[in-house]
C-alpha cells in the first residue's frame, strides 16, 4: 500500500492528535485512581489506539477491583 505525502500529511494529521489525548487522558485517569506507575501507563498509551485503552481499561477497572478483594 503507497500513500501520497498529502494522504500521510491527513493521516498523521488525525492520528499525532487521537494518540496524544489517549495518553494523556490515561495518564491522568491511572494518576487518579493512585496507580503507581501512571507514568508508564501515559506512554503505554501513546503507542496505539485503541487497543491499548482497551487494555488499560480492563487492568485498572477489572483486574485491579478483583484483584484488590
Amino acid at each position: 500500500m503507497q500513500f501520497s505525502q498529502r494522504e500521510l500529511f491527513i493521516l498523521l494529521f488525525i492520528v499525532i492528535p487521537i494518540l496524544l489525548i489517549q495518553g494523556s487522558w490515561i495518564f491522568y485517569d491511572a494518576r487518579k485512581r493512585g496507580e503507581k506507575y501512571y507514568w508508564l501507563w501515559g506512554i503505554f498509551g501513546l503507542l496505539n489506539t485503541p487497543g491499548n485503552l482497551i487494555i488499560y481499561l480492563i487492568v485498572t477497572r477489572i483486574i485491579n477491583k478483583n484483584f484488590k478483594k
